[in-house]
């Protein structure tokens, strides 16, 4: 029974799989053999690659570095006074600017002043201007510029070169010696 289930499998596979197909037809016509379980075949080296990490925990990892970002967004911030909240915040967002900056060199989608009057032709990509509100009608679309949007001009992420072990890590522990 298990034969007719192999054949079923290998007939809707050859089916899908023009490659499979021509092996399979090799084989039926013994121009093919099947590899002798006595002798393996050899098994090829696999190339080392280096560890993976995502290009989201390098701009993590960058953010939290150079403006602290992780350790304010996980501070409990309750206790504290508004003008301490406030300073911290100022430190953030200069360091953080300063990041995103570098790395992306940030332009706005569009150049007009937000609130002006401003025109969407036919065919714009939807992923440079979102129509937002009361959208009826055709093209060409008249409204008010609500946000410029932001584009990256680059993007120039540091690589990262660390072990698989810390692939995950966004900051290390930090042990002061004394």
């Amino acid at each position: 029974m298990a034969r007719v289930g192999t054949a079923f499998r290998a007939f809707w596979r050859a089916l899908r799989d023009r490659a499979f197909a021509e092996q399979a037809r090799q084989l039926l016509e013994g121009k093919a053999a099947l590899p002798s379980p006595a002798a393996p075949a050899p098994v090829a080296p696999v190339a080392p690659t280096a560890p993976a990490r995502s290009e989201a925990l390098n701009l993590l990892a960058l953010l939290q570095r150079e403006a602290r970002l992780v350790d304010f967004l996980k501070e409990n911030i309750a206790a504290y006074s508004n003008d301490q909240i406030g300073a911290a915040v100022r430190d953030v967002h200069r360091d953080a600017s300063a990041v995103l900056e570098r790395v992306f060199s940030l332009r706005p989608v569009l150049t007009e002043a937000e609130g002006s009057s401003v025109q969407v032709p036919a065919g714009a990509d939807a992923g440079r201007v979102r129509l937002v509100g009361n959208v009826t009608g055709q093209p060409p679309y008249h409204g008010a510029l609500r946000h410029a949007g932001w584009e990256a001009t680059k993007l120039e992420l540091p690589q990262w070169s660390g072990s698989g072990a810390s692939a995950r890590v966004v900051a290390p522990a930090e042990v002061e010696l004394s």
